[in-house]
């Protein structure tokens, strides 16, 4: 039986489409990435964040105090950096990993206009239902009158909760 040319053509594309080999190969329609689909993490939102004071040497707080405020995550599915807005007064720019692992670059600011401060970052993962992080704020001094001079810090505890869809972490 013969074949015309266009029919031996598809025939010799199907089969290397189905051809078994060690690795897998795009055949058409799909996006050429020879890989099957992966599951991109996903942590883009609107957050709820406790911060729950566990050391403090400036005297504005206590152990034990709790503070709550709204955040933000812009991030692009798949991607490794993601920006965190802590309550809409500064940006947190991030890397992420895939298992919903992140670290913050450290930020220095003014706190109350005038004092500088330096806030260091450690042990951030994000989670379905959210993320934690512990925050280190190191103040050149204490804010608070008669209070002894030199340097002084508040470790807080972040526990934040996703608002809306949960992440994805693959």
């Amino acid at each position: 039986m013969r074949q015309s040319g266009w029919i031996a053509g598809a025939l010799v594309g199907l089969a290397a489409c189905t051809a078994a080999t060690t690795e897998l190969i795009g055949c058409g329609g799909g996006s050429g990435t020879g890989r099957p689909s992966e599951t991109a993490i996903q942590v883009a939102g609107s957050y709820d964040i406790r911060k729950s004071v566990v050391e403090e040497t400036c005297g504005l707080s206590r152990p034990g105090d709790v503070f709550n405020n709204p955040g933000t995550v812009q991030h692009s599915p798949g991607a490794t950096e993601f920006v965190l807005n802590d309550h809409g007064t500064r940006d947190l720019p991030g890397t992420l990993r895939r298992d919903g692992g992140f670290d913050l670059r450290p930020m220095s600011s003014l706190v109350m206009g005038t004092i500088p401060a330096t806030d260091t970052f450690e042990g951030g993962r994000f989670t379905a239902t959210g993320f934690a992080l512990r925050v280190t704020t190191v103040l050149q001094r204490s804010p608070v009158a008669g209070a002894p001079d030199g340097p002084c810090h508040v470790v807080t505890l972040w526990d934040a909760t996703k608002q809306g869809a949960p992440n994805v972490i693959p």
